[in-house]
């Protein structure tokens, strides 16, 4: 039972990789497509009595890799309730070419681990705020509902594995279900501490009324957790 378990989850993750692939191809009406890179660094804060503090920084590149689209700046915490519910938020500052986004969300995360495997479930609501005008859009203020499912494999020690789902809807529309992305990802341990994330984004934006766009992404991630509870002990009531 336990090997075709396995086995059955590998295949997904497979068949979602090899399925996701299409040609690059420059974003137009005519043909909505783009490939993107996205590249930061994360560093994660493991607190006393289940507390978690994180800040990150990202790049990206649209236009098939060619053009730099701003830089996202977030800081975030957690805070676990029992062994496999955690609630979390986080504030987001996009500095783009085009303007600049505000985005605070909070949500809440349930994991179970069965056999090999580790489930996730995460619910989340965030509130978008730009900047800046646009004459395009009926309010600069915008919410969305995400619901992310994920499933993670340690192959080894140090190489871990992860595919997840996430439609994301947003609040308020006819047109009800803004994305959805579904994510490949590998995670290798470099040295104590350290993690590198590499993953696969194959995201379908629903958003536009005439057509559909279809984003690719390839991305990096360097991950650091200092466990700051090591040096700071918890407080006794």
């Amino acid at each position: 039972m336990k090997s075709k378990f396995k086995y059955l989850t590998l295949k997904i993750i497979a068949l979602l990789v090899i399925n996701s692939k299409a040609v690059f191809a420059q974003t137009s009406k005519a043909d909505p497509k783009d490939n993107q890179g996205w590249y930061g660094a994360k560093l994660k804060l493991d607190l006393p009595s289940g507390w978690g503090a994180n800040i990150d920084y990202q790049a990206r590149y649209i236009n098939d890799f060619q053009m730099y689209n701003g830089s996202y700046i977030g800081i975030g915490g957690t805070k676990k309730v029992n062994k496999f519910i955690e609630i979390e938020s986080d504030y987001r500052l996009a500095l783009l070419q085009k303007g600049i986004y505000h985005r605070v969300s909070i949500g809440v995360e349930a994991t179970k681990r069965i056999e090999d495997f580790d489930f996730g479930l995460r619910m989340l609501v965030q509130n978008q705020l730009q900047d800046f005008e646009d004459e395009f859009k009926e309010s600069q203020k915008e919410g969305y509902w995400r619901v992310r499912l994920e499933t993670k494999y340690a192959l080894t020690d140090r190489i871990n594995i992860y595919v997840s789902s996430e439609p994301i809807i947003k609040l308020g529309s006819v047109y009800s279900l803004d994305n959805l992305r579904n994510t490949a990802g590998l995670k290798l341990k470099i040295a104590n501490r350290m993690k590198l994330n590499l993953f696969y984004i194959y995201r379908l934006d629903y958003a536009k009324k005439t057509y559909d766009r279809l984003f690719q992404v390839a991305g990096v991630n360097l991950e650091y957790t200092f466990k700051l509870k090591k040096l700071i002990p918890a407080v006794k009531n």
